[in-house]
């Protein structure tokens, strides 16, 4: 019994050697649960990494894929695009050249119906003059069809070209 009474005496400080034990009993308990959540969390990060890597891939690939096919599309685009121009310089060359064949035809038809003028008969004058006005109506019509019909025709093929397969 006086080994209790001392042991009394010291009451206080045997409650605060308890509570320090358990304080740090818990803190050692607390620090190995952090531990093994933290190897845990590294477990599921890198199960997570894993599980979307494909995705990723997959998702790399399809941007890189898009970048080389609107690079395809891009350059066909221009290529078409300048095929459609020089085309359209020919047939601005081709229109500039019928005009120019026009206009010669104009001058000869216009110094026939000088000559014809001197003649005698009236009527061949007259039918002439008449058909030089037929014929130069008729140039400006052809020359302007067929303008139009060389842009249809370039406007046609350039679509055609640049139309996805």
């Amino acid at each position: 019994m006086p080994i209790l009474k001392a042991l009394w005496k010291f009451k206080y400080w045997i409650a605060i050697a308890v509570l320090s034990f358990i304080c740090f009993g818990q803190l050692a308990y607390t620090n190995h649960l952090s531990g093994k959540l933290q190897v845990a969390e590294a477990a599921c990060d890198a199960r997570v990494a894993k599980a979307i890597k494909p995705y990723e891939d997959a998702s790399s690939q399809a941007t890189k894929d898009k970048a080389a096919i609107e690079k395809q599309w891009s350059n066909k685009y221009i290529e078409v695009e300048q095929n459609a121009i020089k085309k359209i310089q020919d047939a601005n060359a081709a229109a500039r050249s019928a005009d120019v064949a026009a206009s010669g035809l104009s001058k000869q038809l216009s110094e026939a119906n000088k000559r014809l003028s001197a003649a005698s008969h009236q009527t061949i004058v007259e039918y002439t003059i008449t058909s030089n006005e037929l014929l130069e109506a008729c140039t400006a019509e052809y020359r302007s069809m067929a303008e139009k019909a060389d842009g249809h025709a370039i406007d046609v093929e350039r679509l055609s070209e640049v139309w996805p397969e």
